[in-house]
This record gives structure tokens, sequence and C-alpha cells, in this order.
């Protein structure tokens, strides 16, 4: 018994397991705030307003990609590599911040552009301009400094800090339509003042100081994170734009039918990114003391990660029709083959990730993951395109999303099969 003890006190202690717990906590609870202040600020507000904050969050989501730049993945693995460097982890967060802050002034100068430029939307520039605050958390807080240096457990803390703010804000203050602008502004200033929060414990947590970047610097951040941005964009993309055909070729109840599908696939899908997070430092920096020893950490954790996520999407299979009512009512039971034919999207994912971004990302294949995520995005609408016209569109949709997915997952594994067995490469920084 002493010894299971002390295996598992052990096991708990573990970097990678603080750190994947930590992540799996700020994941849930993601997904938890706004299942608890959404009912209650669709009652208070009006749905005029509820939709513009809605929409206000959704043009930021662009910005976001913009300012995120990749960097979660490319500096992640530059800080990985130069862990136990000080002065270099010193340079590359000073460039990767001033890179990301004119990311910022640049997609703030866009939002302005397109707000005021678009009369629609022009007399509600205050809203967007709070709603942008979010923008500003996501630039105060780096989050691929303390992801690359393996200190995750302090994430727990600032994102509990920001949603139960939000929370107790919102509950304490919104209490009619005419309140919207301060809904919207304890939402998005919340991360705002987290993120500033994150900033300030950065000397203390780490050994990363501000020092002023040169611009060649600057230019090497971007240039080495625009793969990562290019096929990350295009990733997020997809999805809103098979949406919108969809609008065009079907009514809003068949949207309304795939969007239920989707957001469910979507919530399993994420839960495999806390693992992969907290996994792809470690593996990145390995890569580079030895590529061997790296490759077999890779096979190890490619079980790890797909056979839960496996037994999961088995049960989304074998459990739809029941999953359908619980969550959405028998108005969407039509909707059940739609959650069959993506229930091992999941599935697909984290087996990507396994041979993506623990492989391809980690050992600096870049490039060739960017034409891998553009060839799907190629097939994705050669074959949407026609199948809405030979099948129902909510199928044609569900189709295509399964089949790019096994695309992509076979295009990675056939890549790492040739290349992981041959000759060894030197992973450079």
């Amino acid at each position: 018994m002493r010894f299971s003890l002390d295996s598992l006190r052990k096991f708990a202690g573990h970097r990678l397991v603080k750190n994947t717990a930590s992540l799996f906590v700020v994941q849930i609870t993601t997904y938890a705030a706004p299942l608890i202040v959404l009912p209650y600020l669709s009652r208070v507000l009006s749905t005029d307003h509820f939709g513009l904050i809605a929409y206000a969050n959704n043009l930021n989501f662009y910005f976001l990609t913009l300012v995120d730049y990749g960097f979660n993945l490319s500096a992640t693995r530059r800080i990985a590599i130069h862990k136990d460097e000080p002065e270099k982890i010193s340079k590359i967060f000073s460039a990767v911040m001033a890179a990301k802050a004119l990311l910022t002034i640049l997609g703030f100068l866009i939002m302005t552009g397109v707000v005021l430029g678009l009369p629609k939307l022009r007399p509600n520039y205050d809203l967007f301009c709070i709603s942008y605050l979010v923008v500003v958390g996501d630039l105060l807080f780096p989050l691929w400094l303390f992801e690359g240096l393996q200190i995750m457990e302090n994430l727990v803390w600032r994102d509990l800090l920001s949603k139960f703010l939000a929370l107790g804000l919102i509950f304490a203050f919104v209490h009619h339509d005419q309140q919207y602008l301060w809904a919207a502004g304890f939402q998005s200033g919340a991360f705002a003042f987290a993120g500033l929060i994150g900033f300030c414990t950065i000397p203390f947590l780490t050994p990363a100081r501000l020092v002023l970047p040169s611009l060649g610097e600057m230019i090497a951040a971007l240039r080495e994170g625009w793969h990562v941005f290019l096929s990350s964009a295009v990733v997020n993309l997809v999805p809103a734009t098979n949406v919108f055909i969809l609008g065009l070729k079907a009514t809003a109840t068949d949207v309304a039918y795939y969007i239920s599908v989707w957001r469910l696939i979507v919530a399993c899908r994420m839960l495999v990114q806390p693992v992969v997070t907290a996994i792809y430092p470690h593996i990145s920096h390995l890569a580079v003391k030895s590529r061997q020893d790296a490759i077999m950490l890779l096979r190890k954790y490619t079980l790890v990660l797909a056979a839960p996520v496996f037994c999961g999407s088995l049960c989304l299979f074998a459990g739809a029709p029941l999953i359908m009512r619980l969550v959405y009512g028998f108005k969407y039971a039509p909707a059940t083959p739609l959650l069959r034919i993506l229930a091992f999207s999941p599935f697909l994912l984290a087996l990507q990730h396994c041979y993506s971004t623990f492989y391809m990302l980690a050992f600096g294949y870049e490039k060739e993951w960017s034409r891998v995520i553009i060839g799907s995005t190629l097939a994705n609408f050669a074959l949407l395109l026609p199948l809405t016209y030979f099948v129902w569109p909510p199928t044609a949709l569900a189709v295509t999303a399964i089949v790019v997915d096994i695309l992509i997952t076979a295009a990675e594994y056939l890549f790492y099969r040739r290349t992981a067995s041959g000759t060894p490469q030197t992973v450079t920084a």
C-alpha cells in the first residue's frame, strides 16, 4: 500500500501531470462560466443588445487570431528549447511582446475601420471598443511564456479570478437592458484585468525581463510564427465559411440542426487541448536534445492521449439519440445522424495532435504542416460544394468535416512514418 501511495504521490507531483490538471480546470471553467451567465443575460437584456454583444465578441475572434499569430506554438517552442538560458528567454519574450503589441494596434485600427465604415455597426462603436479589451487581455498575458517554461499552475488562479470577477459584477450590477454596455465591459474588462495580473507576475515566476528588442528580432519572431499563423487562420475560418455556405443552401432550421451538433463536437474536441498544451513544450525541448528520445516519448503519449478520446467518441456514437434528447430536446431528434457522423472527430483530432503538434511542429516541420492544412482546406470546399447538391445540406457538412479530418490524420501519419524512421536529423532552435 505504501508503495502504491508513494507512486501515486510521485505521479501527481510530476510537472506534466500538474500542468495538464491545471489546464483541464481552465478548460472546464471556460465552458462552465458561459452556461451560468448567458441564460441570465438572455433574460435581462433585449435580444438586440444580447445579439450585439455576441456579434462584437465574434468579431474579436479574428483579432485574437491575429494577435496570437501562432506564437502559442512557435514562441512556446523557442522558450522550451532555451528554458535554461535567462538572457535568451528575455530576448525572445521582448521580441514577441513587441510584435504582439504592434498586431494589437493594427487589429484595433482594422476594427475601427470596419465598424465606422459600416452604417449598421457605426452607432455601436463604443460597444466594439469595450469588447476589444479581450484582445488587450490576450496581449498582456504571455501564455506562451508560461507554457514554454512549463509553469502553468498559476493559470488556474488567473483564469478563475477573471471568470468569477465577471460573473460577480454582472449579477451585481446588470439588472436591465440599458446596462448592456456594463455587461460587455464586465466580461471583456475581466480578461484585461486578469491579463494585467498575469503580466505583473512574470518577474516573480519567470527569468524573463523586458529588454529593448531590435527590429530584426521582431521580424524574426513574426517570420517564425507565420506558417503556424497561416495554418491556424485557415483552420479557424473554414468551419465559419462552411456554415455560411450552409445558410445559402438550406433553411434556418437546417442550420440550427448542424450548429447544435457542432457545438457538442467542439466542446469534446477542446477537452484534448489541455493535454496537448502540457506535453508540447516538454517534447519540443526533448526534440532538440535527443531526437530518438523525443520520438519514443511521442509513441508513448499517442496511446495516452488517443485511447480515452476514442472511448469518448464511441460513447458519442452509441449514445447520440439520448444525448440529443437530453441536451436539446425532442425537436432536435433529426440531428441525431449528424452527431453519429461527427462522433469520431475528437478522436481524429487527438491523433492529429500526436503527429502534427507533437511531431511536425515540435521537430520543426512547420512548412510541411502548413501544406497539409492548406491542402485539406482545398479538399474541404472541393467536396462540400458538390455534396450539397446531392444530399441534405447538414449531412453534406458533417460528411465533409469527418472526411477532411480523416485526410489530415492520414497525411500527418504518413509524413511521420516517412521521416521519423529515417536518418536522424538535427532539430534547430
